[in-house]
This record gives C-alpha cells, sequence and structure tokens, in this order.
C-alpha cells in the first residue's frame, strides 16, 4: 500500500466497479476484501477513513463506535435504511449516496425493469408452470392467465422509477393512475389520496421511499380500500409496508397475488426464516420473493459505483 494516503475500505469487492476502484485508488489506500460478519467489519473498520458499502450489513452505532477515524459512508443507493445516519452525523461523518441525484438516476432503469418482471412473471404464472413443467407436467389449463391490456395500474409514488414503470404501462395498454404527495406534473391520472388509489387499480405498485413518515405507510387502513384479486408489487423498501397485514390478505384471498423485491428485515438472515411472507411462499400461495436484486445488474453497479466515487472525490477537493 502506498503511504500518505487516507485509507478507505470495500466491503463486498464482488464485481466491483474497476472504473470506480481506480478513481478511488487515485486518493486512497483501497483495501477491497469481502468482509463475513459484524465482527470482522468492526476489526476492518478501525482504522479506515472511508469505506464503500452495499447493502450487506446495517452501519449501527454499535458498528460506528468502533469506526474512530471513519469520516465517508459510501453507498450507491437511494435508500439509507442500512446506515445510521444521524448518528453517524452527530459523529461528524458523511454519507455519499444516490439520495437525491434525481437527473443522474433517470439513466438509471434497473428498478423500474425488476419491477416489471415480477409484474408479468406474477400475472402470466411463470414460476408455478415452470416448476410444474420440470415436475413432468403440461397441462396449459392449470395456468390459465389474464392479459394487461386495459388493466388499472396505480402506482404509489410517480419519482424516477414510477415514472419509468408508468411508461412501460403505457406501452402495454393499460390504464395508469397514481398517487404522489408531490405536486408531480403528469399525463397520468393522478388521485388526490392513496386510498382511491387503491380502490381503483387491479395492480398496485410501491416505490415510495422508506422514511419515518413512510414506515408501514401501506398498513391495514390503507389495505382495507383494495378491492380483491388485486396484485401489489414492492420493489421498494420492506419498511414500508406491514407485512403481516399482507400476508393475512393474500390468505384470505384479497390479493390474487404479490410480488416483491425487499423485506421488512432483509439484512438479519435469522428473521427471514420467520418472514411471514416467505412462509406463505413455501406454502406455494401466489406469491413471488427476490432478494433485493432489482438495482443489481451490472451496467447500473458499475455506473452508480463509479457516479458515488467521483462524488467523494468531488467533496475532497481533487480534480480527475
Amino acid at each position: 500500500m502506498k503511504t500518505g494516503k487516507k485509507k478507505l475500505l470495500i466491503t463486498e469487492p464482488n464485481n466491483f466497479s474497476q472504473k470506480a476502484l481506480a478513481i478511488l485508488s487515485e486518493a486512497f489506500d483501497v483495501k477491497s476484501i469481502k468482509i463475513k460478519d459484524r465482527e470482522e467489519l468492526k476489526l476492518e473498520i478501525s482504522s479506515v477513513d472511508a469505506i464503500f458499502i452495499r447493502l450487506g450489513f446495517v452501519i449501527d452505532k454499535e458498528i460506528l463506535d468502533k469506526a474512530s477515524n471513519l469520516k465517508f459512508i459510501l453507498t450507491a443507493t437511494t435508500g439509507l435504511d442500512h446506515i445510521d445516519v444521524d448518528y453517524f452525523k452527530s459523529l461528524g461523518g458523511e454519507v455519499i449516496s444516490l439520495k437525491g441525484e434525481v437527473d443522474f438516476l433517470k439513466s438509471i432503469p434497473s428498478t423500474a425493469e425488476h419491477t416489471w418482471a415480477l409484474l408479468l412473471a406474477l400475472l402470466k404464472k411463470i414460476p408455478t408452470s415452470f416448476d410444474h413443467v420440470k415436475n413432468g407436467g403440461w397441462n396449459r389449463n392449470l395456468f390459465i392467465n389474464t392479459n394487461l391490456k386495459e388493466k388499472k395500474i396505480g402506482i404509489l409514488g410517480l419519482g424516477r422509477v414510477g415514472t419509468q414503470v408508468a411508461d412501460f404501462a403505457k406501452a402495454f395498454g393499460m390504464e395508469i393512475g397514481f398517487f404522489d404527495v408531490k405536486n408531480v406534473e403528469s399525463q397520468f391520472l393522478r388521485f388526490n389520496s392513496p386510498e382511491e388509489l387503491f380502490k381503483w387499480a387491479d395492480i398496485i405498485t410501491i416505490h415510495i421511499p422508506f422514511s419515518v413518515e413512510n414506515e408501514k405507510f401501506i398498513g391495514k387502513e390503507l389495505l382495507s380500500f383494495v378491492k380483491n384479486g388485486t396484485v401489489l408489487i414492492n420493489t421498494s423498501r420492506g419498511g414500508v409496508w406491514d407485512e403481516n397485514e399482507i400476508a393475512r390478505l393474500i390468505v384470505n384471498g384479497n390479493f390474487s397475488g404479490i410480488a416483491t423485491d425487499v423485506l421488512e428485515n432483509e439484512l438479519n438472515g435469522e428473521t427471514i426464516e420467520l418472514n411471514p411472507l416467505v412462509d406463505l411462499a413455501r406454502q406455494s400461495y401466489n406469491v413471488i420473493i427476490t432478494p433485493h436484486i432489482a438495482g443489481a445488474t451490472k451496467e447500473s453497479m458499475e455506473m452508480t459505483e463509479e457516479f458515488v466515487a467521483k462524488k467523494l472525490i468531488s467533496k475532497r477537493g481533487i480534480l480527475l
């Protein structure tokens, strides 16, 4: 390692952007290792000035108290629920992320694409029909599904991802409605409340950020407006809905299916085993769950990691 430079740790180096690595290496002594657990993270973080993370760990008070030199946390994400941002700020640190980078994020399609993949897989019964064939079956009558054309899709949050999803829906000939707390200008049908949107929609996709205000936003009261047979898709964060209430409505038949890329306590492997949605998926309810992979495309990860790396260097006053 070169001397005279600050130290930066990359905790999840698998397929890390080589461009981002080159940028960071110009300004830092970079250590890039696969951190196995929290104890190793506590040890490695103790002497570094910056850390580049993905979603493998929660960077909480316990971890931060071991990081006496840490000034920057880099994360190529818009959501920051995996970091105790307020506590880190109180220590004088700064989080470098994609939050608020609206113009740049418009070039990133991966989450919207994954939302659409989940929607198609769910409505077209792709996972269950594929399992049927793998087990020797060939009975198409078991998997009669439905068209998307003229279905009503309700988009909760018409930000960057929500808008991209709406554009996909337009191409499929769907009716498109949305609710957003912001005064968004749009060609699509705007609802004055989420309750009105949920009452109207055949398909609901969730694209709101996780925050204190949005914790369990999609809860019992709002979900009471859902009409029977609705499909629900979540590629936001697990904390924005009430998983137990969602599970109850699936069992009762209120939802014809749900698909999610996120779980409320997804960073805790022990709780995933007990998650009510995972349990229903095991019981062959119409539930599809993917392990937070919506943003995990090669192209998007390279672009976002490079962007965050440049953002850090810019803040340090170093020209590229």
